[in-house]
Formats: C-alpha cells, sequence, structure tokens
C-alpha cells in the first residue's frame, strides 16, 4: 500500500503542475503568455466478447459453474465505458526548440464486472531539436490490474496442502525515452527504449518481472494519402521467480515466468482528401508477438514456463472521421488471438489460448 499511496502523490502533483501551466496560459493583465495550453476530452463506448481472455475450454468450466471457486465474474463478455482527459502545455523554453509538458488519463469503467475496472496516469516531458527532431521522457503508471483468480501454495505450506485460489492483480510502472528523426519529408522514423516494472499482489510477487526494451518505428508516405508503419520491438522480462525470505531464483520452488519477447506490426493508412466529408483515415494494422519463456529448471518443476512460447496476433481496423463543433469520432474493430506451443504435454494450451474481439465508438474534443 505504501507504494500505491506514493504513487498516487506523485500523479497529484505532477497533474497540478500542469494545472498550473494552464491556468498561467494568461496574465493577469491580460496578455498573451508563452505558454501555450490545449486540453483534450473523450470517451469511448466498448464492447469486448471475452473480457478476461479465458480459452475455449475455461469458458466452458464457467458456463457449466462446477468450479464456482475460480471465477470471480458473472458473465464472458462486458461493455466498458472509457473516458479520458489530456492536458497539454508548450513554450519554447531553450533555444534548440519548443518543450512540450502533457499528462493524460483514463479509465476503464467495466460496466457489469466492476473487478476489472482500472485507471492509467501517463507524463510526457518532449523536447524538440533543429531539423524535426526530438526527445521525450514519459512516465506511466497503472494502479493494481485484475487478470483472473489463480491458484497459489501458501510459502511453508507442505506440498499436500491444498490451493488457494486469489485475485491476480498486478501494478505497471514503465519510463521511456523516445526519439524521434526523419530521413527525409516522407520517411521519418522513432526509437523507443522503455524500462518497466511489474508488481504483482504479494501471493503471486515471484511473477514480477523487471523488463528492458527496445522499439522502432518507421513511417513512410508513400503518397499524399497513403501512409504505411512498419514496426518492430525486443523486450526482455526477468522475473524475480522466488516468494520467501532466503530463497533466490536459482534455488527457489516457484516457476520463473521470465521470457524475452519479439514484436512486429505493420499499419496502413489511408486518408483521402476527396472523402474527408465522410472520413479523415481509414486504417488497417496488423501485429504479431512471440514471447519465448526462458525458465532454465525442469520440466517437471516448471512444466507451464519451460520451453514455451506464445504467439499472440491481432488485426484492427480503425475509422476516423469529424462530428461537429470540433469534436470527431473513432470506430473500431480488434481479434486478438493466443497459441501455446509447449513440450509439456499437460492442459497449458487448453487454458492459456483464447480469441477475443473488441468493438468501439470513441468522441474526442479538443479544446
Amino acid at each position: 500500500m505504501r507504494r500505491r499511496r506514493g504513487s498516487v502523490l506523485a500523479c497529484g502533483a505532477l497533474a497540478a503542475l500542469l494545472a498550473a501551466c494552464v491556468a498561467g496560459a494568461a496574465s493577469p493583465d491580460g496578455k498573451a503568455s508563452a505558454w501555450k495550453t490545449s486540453a483534450t476530452f473523450g470517451l469511448e463506448t466498448i464492447y469486448d466478447d471475452n473480457f478476461l481472455r479465458y480459452s475455449d475450454d475455461y469458458l466452458d468450466v464457467f458456463h457449466a459453474g462446477t468450479d464456482p471457486y475460480k471465477f470471480k465474474i458473472e458473465r464472458q463478455d462486458c461493455h466498458i465505458l472509457a473516458p479520458s482527459f489530456e492536458v497539454e502545455a508548450r513554450r519554447d523554453l531553450v533555444a534548440l526548440g519548443e518543450t512540450r509538458l502533457r499528462f493524460r488519463w483514463k479509465r476503464w469503467q467495466y460496466v457489469q464486472e466492476s473487478i476489472k475496472t482500472n485507471s492509467g496516469y501517463s507524463w510526457y516531458v518532449r523536447q524538440f531539436l533543429p531539423g524535426g527532431r526530438s526527445f521525450e521522457l514519459s512516465y506511466s503508471y497503472a494502479p493494481e490490474q485484475y487478470i483472473r483468480q489463480l491458484s497459489d501454495e501458501p510459502p511453508w505450506e507442505a506440498p499436500s496442502h491444498p490451493l488457494v485460489w486469489d485475485e491476480f492483480r498486478y501494478t505497471r510502472n514503465e519510463f521511456a525515452l523516445v526519439y524521434r528523426d526523419r530521413f527525409s519529408r516522407d520517411l521519418t522514423w522513432k526509437l523507443d527504449l522503455s524500462r518497466t516494472l511489474r508488481y504483482y499482489n504479494q501471493p503471486f510477487m515471484e511473477n514480477d518481472i523487471f523488463s528492458w526494451g527496445a522499439r522502432g518505428t518507421l513511417y513512410w508516405r508513400a503518397r499524399a494519402d497513403w501512409r504505411l508503419t512498419f514496426d518492430y520491438g525486443f523486450e526482455h522480462g526477468p522475473a524475480r521467480g522466488y516468494d520467501e525470505v532466503g530463497e533466490s531464483l536459482e534455488v527457489s520452488d516457484n516457476s520463473d515466468p521470465s521470457y524475452d519477447q519479439d514484436l512486429y506490426q505493420v499499419e496502413v493508412a489511408w486518408s483521402p482528401k476527396w472523402a474527408r466529408s465522410a472520413f479523415t483515415s481509414l486504417a488497417l494494422s496488423g501485429q504479431y508477438q512471440a514471447y519465448w519463456y526462458t525458465s532454465l529448471k525442469s520440466l517437471d518443476a516448471d512444466p507451464y514456463h519451460v520451453g514455451r512460447k506464445d504467439n499472440v496476433y491481432s488485426l484492427e481496423l480503425t475509422l476516423d472521421r469529424p462530428v461537429a463543433g470540433g469534436v470527431d469520432a473513432v470506430f473500431g474493430f480488434k481479434f486478438s488471438q493466443r497459441t501455446v506451443d509447449s513440450p509439456w504435454q499437460g492442459d497449458i494450451a487448453e487454458d492459456k489460448d483464447y480469441d477475443q474481439r473488441r468493438y468501439w465508438i470513441g468522441l474526442s474534443y479538443k479544446l
């Protein structure tokens, strides 16, 4: 709780700093301030047909009602309301170029299943440089997100002790450094270096992940109304791997969820001028993520991770269009799927494989 309370106080302090910048946009004597400010309000309504990403077999168990202790939900699908707020302040603080301060908040309110409700807070500082280049530092915080009910063998208990089913949650802290540059007017790129700390609730603290990541993005404007985006990312995610005093990853009796991840993504966006009264952009993207679990334990000791590979696929289609009075709308659909390969002959695929579909409509208004 101490970590969470400190983060919330930091959230408030940084948000107040940006609010002060906005309030100071005009000086008392009516003269224009050097600060330029803006604020954006958003609201999305989302339908998710499998919001906890359960496998077909797990959903069969849920609907049959044979193991009620494995579930704290009443349905597999859910309607989500997602309000958001973003405020930005811009000023030439140094001779190199404009400095931008930005704060963003978003909440995902799961209407029928509030146990999944969560929020995210992000802060950004971006410094522009000559030639269209820029550096950006950011910090994102997401407190105690619910994943599912998970079984646990309490420390110091004998192997014969019954498993305990608890809420499986985590808190995410992410720090990032982003550099943007261009090869030409139509070819730009971005490099994103990140450090992510994921802390799980105490019964599952052996799953804590302290990852390093790098992601490169190439933007190519092939024609005036066509843009292609290519992404590759790599993440190295070592895990804590133990939950008792005196243990270490090498000698613990816990599983080791450490992993390496490869990410590939391609997006095609079409923005024809003649269609701007109907839509401003139509975009289709596809993504593939490969998670390679790196546990060095024996297959008997860690069957859920040794030699395991997760394949995660997603396909997303979005359409942006103006509505009226400065309000913009986005319509979206996303299909996601995970398949698991493992040398273990148990039920891991029946537990981890899933299909998920999301449909949404979003509105945004910028002041």
